[in-house]
């Protein structure tokens, strides 16, 4: 069997690799994703500024600690640079700031001028995911680049603000968002695990810089929450119940979750609190080896690919898990397991997102320094 190190290699050594396929020899294409063709093998499809974003994150960070790599990953925020004006998401821009502090500040002015007027004119449609980008972003200029403090205050006093709404004490988990309106209740209540992950992330880090105890107890509690409610194979499960702190939806399970999404923030907070869940952290990981539902190893070493994910064969697919979503919201367990029977069994899905890569590069950039610590 494997070890932890040697899969923590393998994995990070496809990541680089991988990377290098997605954005090298592709210089005026940001892919959203890779599926395979009719022979098998991965093609590159679509567009994606956040994915690319989310890549440069993690190959700075990874660079930082092995620069020798710097020949074999391409710099995404050069590409970036000339088409700053053309991002317009509140989570995209932040995302690209956070990179941009990652990675020495490059034409950071101009990315946070853009960020304040898209955060200006649309946070109010923000989620928990784009609040935290927000606050981790801002957390990053505070830290890395001085100068440009003044820019970013308020914005990064109001995400707090509202990101610390979204948390409920009585489940100890982050709800999606907290917009008013019938169509948006459930939307409210059932929160996936990106919801819990980078809240977990951004308060680990503005928690330790501004020294605040609620910040650092939030993201605590949650990852305590998120490492109750893993699943006997490691699963990180996809959706909660965020009243009654409850698994709602458990497919699919993504790799991503498993091998880069969970371990970048639980040993994220696991470093600042000294605490260690390495042990949740090591049973998620070596799902994606084959010590998962179907028996298969998702790391396909032919392709160079690590599949997306383990997900139900069912017709409607998107449709199904509304409705299980609606039926869980209102406490209709019988009809739930009714929807849950149209369910023929799982499947792998034979798909990879670059961003995917670029987290994997970022959770285990540190991985040999930090392995005397107690954690892994």
């Amino acid at each position: 069997m494997i070890s932890t190190p040697e899969l923590i290699e393998l994995a990070t050594r496809m990541a680089v690799e991988g990377l290098d396929r997605h954005y090298r020899h592709y210089p005026r294409e940001f892919h959203y994703t890779v599926r395979t063709d009719r022979q098998g093998n991965p093609r590159p499809q679509g567009f994606s500024v956040r994915y690319a974003a989310i890549s440069q994150i993690g190959i700075s960070r990874w660079l930082k600690h092995h620069p020798d790599d710097g020949g074999r990953l391409p710099n995404l925020q050069q590409k970036v640079s000339g088409r700053i004006d053309t991002i317009h998401g509140v989570g995209d821009t932040a995302l690209w700031v956070w990179a941009s502090c990652e990675g020495g500040c490059d034409d950071i002015g101009s990315l946070i001028r853009r960020l304040v007027h898209l955060w200006k004119r649309r946070s109010a449609s923000c989620n928990a995911v784009e609040f935290a980008w927000v606050l981790k972003a801002c957390t990053m200029v505070h830290e890395c680049c001085p100068d440009h403090r003044g820019q970013i205050e308020a914005m990064m006093r109001e995400a707090e603000t509202r990101l610390r709404q979204l948390f409920s004490s009585e489940s100890n988990l982050f709800r999606k968002h907290a917009r008013e309106g019938c169509v948006e209740r459930i939307g409210r209540r059932i929160a996936c695990f990106a919801d819990q992950v980078y809240p977990i992330l951004a308060y680990s880090h503005y928690g330790a810089l501004f020294d605040d105890t609620r910040a650092l107890q939030m993201a605590g509690d949650t990852v305590e929450t998120i490492c109750r409610l893993q699943g006997p194979l490691g699963q990180w499960w996809w959706h909660y119940d965020t009243a009654t702190g409850r698994v709602c939806e458990g497919y699919p399970v993504f790799s991503v979750h498993q091998h880069a999404m969970a371990p970048m923030a639980i040993l994220a907070y696991d470093r600042i609190a000294g605490r260690d869940h390495g042990k949740a952290v090591d049973i998620g990981l070596r799902w994606i080896t084959g010590n998962n539902e179907l028996e298969e190893d998702l790391i396909d070493r032919r392709t160079g690919v690590i599949w997306r994910d383990i997900e139900k064969r069912e017709p409607f697919l998107k449709m199904l898990r509304i409705v299980r979503a609606a039926f869980c919201t209102a406490g209709l367990k019988s009809l739930y397991r009714m929807a849950d029977k149209f369910c023929t069994g799982l499947r792998v899905n034979r798909e990879c997102r670059p961003y995917e890569l670029g987290w994997i590069l970022y959770a285990w950039a540190d991985y040999p320094q930090r392995n005397g610590s107690g954690v892994l």
